[in-house]
């Protein structure tokens, strides 16, 4: 399925799953816009590349691994929906209510816009 994606995308996901920060935000643009929405109504908005690093350290903090197998893709030009199965192992105990080692998985999806071979939007829905 990911060797139908654009090559930014398939190396944004392959740094994602190896916690990869420096990686991911290779494949963004300076003006990103980073959105994630989840059923439960929480919601979190980043803009640029120096927020979305502060964004993406914290959270990759909280796994000690993760993964976002691509279950489904469409691609159009310079826009991009992928279905994903996510996966992760919590790191440590969590105010949430997550335990360490505990297994989180979720079904979702991501919309990705690029510019000039970079990432300049992500929307995830879970």
């Amino acid at each position: 399925m990911e060797n139908r994606l654009p090559d930014v995308i398939r190396r944004y996901l392959q740094a994602y799953n190896a916690l990869d920060i420096e990686a991911m935000l290779a494949t963004l643009s300076e003006d990103v816009v980073f959105e994630n929405h989840t059923n439960n109504g929480d919601s979190i908005r980043s803009v640029g590349r120096a927020a979305l690093e502060i964004l993406a350290r914290q959270t990759a903090d909280v796994f000690s691994a993760r993964s976002q197998t691509v279950m489904d893709a469409v691609v159009e030009s310079d826009r991009v929906a992928i279905l994903v199965d996510y996966k992760a192992t919590v790191a440590r105990n969590l105010p949430i209510g997550w335990q360490a080692d505990q297994q989180i998985e979720i079904k979702g999806a991501s919309f990705f816009t690029l510019r000039d071979g970079l990432i300049t939007q992500i929307v995830d829905l879970s």
